[in-house]
């Protein structure tokens, strides 16, 4: 798929009317109703081509809640009991946005990735890995055009929140599309400017100042641009990641992420490991969350017999 025929972007705009009315709904894919989240298939209506949109509600920030509390909006009320009232409020812009993010168009990987499925744990041996998983990556690799757009420079640099450019410990830093803007809720990502570093497994001691280098600089950009203190910052991998270009995830302790935490390995345990066991991650046998509709089970579950 080539760099023009695939978009991931997030509205929350009045961009947003015109690009979402070209599609019909199809079906959900996805919903998470502890983070107001709901993710569908829907049909480009002109092109007859897939998208996958992601619907969310923003977390409520201090200054919307100060601003809903002296606006005058319309109400609905639903409960009257002695004390207790119970009603819906009507704000208007900019309180009542909802973030969506669109990807279209959409490959069977895409809707694989988003929709909801049994989850299974498997054990990796490095014998499997060379064997199964990279042959899955082979076949299944989503594109990365969108990864490469921001490494040179051609999307997205105005969101970003720190570069290295050293080509071989650089790495951009910019916020992950599921951030809504509140500091408590931030998510970012690392990515690293090497190309040939694929996932955990691509690790091993030559990549400590690599790995020292990300978490470093991205604490102390962190820390200048939002005032979000060390301790305050998870920094973490995920194995497998969703997509095979190695980054790492940041994220403000009090965010509650709807991706699956059994993924998470912290960068201080990937750090340590490496210093005390060179080949730690070319060797070991790595415990990974798998989903039953996946190409990938398919390859394990002879495992599961």
């Amino acid at each position: 798929m080539s760099e023009s025929e695939i978009k991931k972007v997030k509205l929350e705009t009045a961009e947003g009317k015109s690009l979402l009315n070209s599609f019909e709904f199809v079906r959900v894919l996805n919903e998470n109703n502890l983070s107001k989240l709901v993710i569908i298939l829907a049909l480009n209506k002109l092109e007859n081509k897939n998208g996958v949109v992601i619907f969310e509600k923003p977390h409520f920030g201090q200054n919307d809640i100060k601003s809903m509390l002296e606006t005058n909006s319309p109400f609905e009320m639903d409960i009257q009991n002695d004390i207790y009232n119970k009603f819906k409020i009507f704000p208007p812009n900019p309180y009542n946005s909802i973030q969506v993010q669109l990807i279209y168009p959409a490959t069977e990987q895409h809707i694989q990735k988003y929709s909801m499925q049994q989850m299974l744990f498997v054990s990796e041996t490095a014998e499997d890995y060379a064997n199964l998983t990279l042959k899955f990556i082979d076949q299944t690799q989503l594109n990365l055009n969108w990864v490469y757009n921001i490494l040179e420079h051609k999307k997205e640099s105005e969101r970003i929140i720190y570069e290295d450019a050293d080509p071989v410990n650089g790495f951009i830093l910019l916020p992950d599309m599921k951030w809504d803007g509140q500091v408590e809720n931030l998510y970012a990502l690392a990515i690293v400017h090497q190309k040939n570093i694929l996932s955990l497994r691509s690790l091993n001691a030559q990549h400590l100042p690599l790995l020292q280098n990300v978490r470093d600089k991205c604490y102390a950009a962190l820390k200048e641009k939002f005032g979000i203190r060390r301790e305050q910052v998870r920094a973490y991998v995920h194995y497998q990641p969703s997509f095979y270009h190695f980054h790492v995830h940041l994220s403000h302790i009090k965010y509650q992420s709807p991706a699956m935490p059994d993924r998470n390995i912290p960068l201080s345990q990937v750090i340590n490991n490496l210093t005390f066991y060179p080949d730690y991650y070319q060797q070991s046998t790595l415990e990974m969350v798998i989903k039953k509709d996946d190409k990938l089970y398919d390859l394990y579950k002879h495992k599961f017999d």
